[in-house]
């Protein structure tokens, strides 16, 4: 498949799940109030989460429990389940969720950095990237070197569960840790498990995964307005839809075999 054959395919699996479910997404949302200032509040708890666990894996040389309070730790765990949560919601109920279901493999096979919007660039500025042109690049690398994994994965379960189960792992995460955090402020002398390097890692990879997500869907349904194509605004969407998606399917290894 060319470059221009691939991007006319995602434009068509566009049109086939995207853009029929786009309009009762609007109305929603409109409906229950949720219009801009909420997409944008699930996309800050995604950005802020994921600063603090890209300082923990680059620039925290000391232990992070020491850096940081239980209640900050504390607070981007929840931050990431929140995002996360939110973000499988729409993915589900827009329609890309289906169409990454069906062509996970074709998407997977040819999608390059060039495929996904400009914006998604700022997404990651938003995260504390310094350089998100290699960072993007590195993101789509990761997503493609899952396609195997993925039919495996799809195999056992649909991708949907995959994605609940990750938010449900999230949740009873965010539960030890207020647990914790409650235990410390009763007797600040106890011991505490910790998590790993590569846990946080892991959770920080998912944050990513939910903002690259919730920007984009947002982009779609016209909640978000960057300075982007009518095309990239669709086929581009599913391209990162799909980055975002492997993205937090990566990280869920670092989060289960810690």
């Amino acid at each position: 498949m060319t470059d221009e054959e691939y991007r006319q395919f995602l434009a068509i699996l566009t049109r086939r799940y995207v853009q029929p479910k786009i309009p009762h997404l609007r109305r929603r949302f409109a409906h229950h109030m949720m219009e801009e200032d909420e997409w944008s509040r699930h996309l800050t708890q995604a950005e802020r989460g994921a600063r603090v666990l890209r300082f923990i894996e680059d620039g925290c040389d000391d232990d992070p429990y020491q850096t940081f309070t239980l209640d900050r730790l504390s607070g981007s765990v929840w931050e990431t389940w929140s995002s996360l949560g939110f973000s499988n919601r729409i993915v589900e109920e827009s329609g890309f969720l289906d169409a990454y279901e069906a062509h996970a493999g074709e998407i997977l096979a040819g999608l390059r950095p060039e495929h996904l919007p400009e914006a998604d660039k700022e997404v990651l500025r938003a995260m504390g990237s310094s350089d998100p042109d290699a960072e993007l690049a590195e993101l789509v690398f990761r997503a493609r070197g899952r396609q195997q994994r993925m039919e495996r994965m799809q195999k056992e379960a649909p991708i949907q569960r995959h994605l609940r189960t990750v938010e449900e792992q999230l949740d009873q995460s965010w539960r030890e840790f207020d647990d914790l955090r409650k235990m410390k402020s009763k007797d600040s002398s106890a011991e505490i498990p910790k998590k790993s390097r590569r846990w946080f890692k892991g959770l920080g990879q998912i944050a990513q995964g939910a903002a690259l997500s919730i920007a984009n869907v947002g982009l779609a349904v016209g909640v978000f307005h960057f300075p982007v194509s009518p095309e990239t605004q669709t086929w581009g969407a599913l391209a990162s839809v799909a980055t975002g998606i492997g993205t937090v399917l990566n990280g869920v290894g670092d989060l289960i075999n810690e």
